[in-house]
C-alpha cells in the first residue's frame, strides 16, 4: 500500500489540475461572450443614438440621408 500511495497521490494532484484549468478556461471564455454581447448593445445603442440626431434635423443634406441609410445598414447587421 506505501508503494502505490505516491501514485495515487500524483495521480490526484494531476487530475486536480486539470480540472482547475478546464474550470478557469471555461469561465474566461463565458465571460468573453458576456463582454461580447455588452459591446454588442453598446454599439447597436450609438448607432441609434446617431440616427435620432439626423432625424432631428430639419433640413437633411444628402449627406445626411447617405449617412443615416449606412447607420441603418449597420444597426440591422448582427454584431
Amino acid at each position: 500500500m506505501t508503494k502505490h500511495l505516491p501514485i495515487l497521490t500524483t495521480a490526484i494532484a494531476v487530475l486536480t489540475a486539470i480540472i482547475g484549468t478546464t474550470i478557469t478556461v471555461d469561465n474566461r471564455y463565458a465571460k468573453s461572450e458576456e463582454v461580447k454581447v455588452q459591446f454588442c448593445q453598446a454599439r447597436k445603442q450609438q448607432l441609434r443614438d446617431r440616427i435620432f440626431e439626423i432625424d432631428l434635423k430639419t433640413n437633411k443634406s444628402d449627406s445626411d440621408r447617405a449617412l443615416r441609410n449606412y447607420l441603418n445598414q449597420q444597426l440591422q447587421e448582427q454584431c
